[in-house]
């Protein structure tokens, strides 16, 4: 075992799930997110779901309902911030042209984006903020969020799972 397994397993089940959640919402809201680990996270949860300790379904559920809200609050924030971010130091050192065409982009294919941003490291915390940026409406993506969120979270967890089936 190592030591986030540890951390984790010492916890009562409903707290385990609370930092799932937690470290997922985080991951998706904060840029910085991009740095939390919860995909080792989630294989570790799902390898305690093997345990019995948690509940493979309640950890994927928890999982899931935290990428939903995540992407949901980035996509506000960055419909908020979006305008900032283009007249801030870093936004200047893009060129315009490249912009447009990123709104381009993301306004034809908006929701498959998300949808395969999901399963790209840092990517999948920045794709929210940038839909939200160029007005993207929320309806537009929300199904892609939730079915990427569903099979992220199934996918992940279950590898914890069968890895740890494995070692028995």
């Amino acid at each position: 075992m190592n030591a986030l397994s540890d951390a984790l397993g010492c916890l009562p089940p409903a707290s385990a799930y609370a930092v799932v959640a937690v470290a997922v919402l985080a991951e998706s809201i904060l840029l910085a997110g991009a740095f939390i680990p919860t995909l080792t996270l989630l294989l570790t949860a799902g390898a305690l779901a093997r345990t019995g300790h948690v509940s493979l379904t309640v950890v994927i559920a928890a999982a899931a309902g935290a990428v939903v809200a995540g992407d949901f609050l980035a996509h506000r924030t960055g419909r908020l911030l979006g305008d900032r971010l283009r007249a801030g130091r870093a936004g200047r050192r893009i060129p315009g042209a490249a912009w447009r065409r990123a709104e381009t982009l993301m306004t034809r294919h908006g929701g498959r984006a998300i949808f395969l941003a999901r399963f790209l490291p840092v990517v999948r915390t920045l794709a929210p903020h940038f839909a939200g940026a160029t007005r993207l409406p929320y309806h537009r993506i929300a199904p892609y969020s939730v079915t990427a969120a569903c099979l992220w979270a199934t996918a992940e967890a279950c590898t914890g799972y069968a890895a740890a089936f494995s070692l028995r």
